[in-house]
């Protein structure tokens, strides 16, 4: 299992999800290779040569980000509702 911190730029991803305009992930991969995991297909987008369920990468990045107060903020506040949901 290779396990690694990765840093990123934003807090926040694009996403193509139906309720959701945008996700917070704090991590890609997974420990586990379940046979039904729906998620399975993430590993095209990560250069990982290991198979998917043998690789975590942590996603870490700065406590204060310059560019977070240029989010939109409507942006922001659809993804905080959906949370509460």
């Amino acid at each position: 299992m290779e396990i690694k911190e990765i840093e990123v730029k934003n807090v926040m991803t694009k996403s193509n999800l139906p309720v959701a305009d945008f996700s917070v992930n704090p991590y890609v991969g997974c420990a586990h290779a379940c046979k039904y995991c729906y998620a399975s297909f993430m590993k095209r987008f990560t250069n990982h040569p290991e198979p998917w369920g043998s690789f975590v990468d942590v996603k870490t990045w700065p406590e204060t980000k310059p560019n977070f107060p240029d989010i939109d903020i409507e942006q922001l506040v659809r993804f905080v509702l959906i949370l509460d949901l």
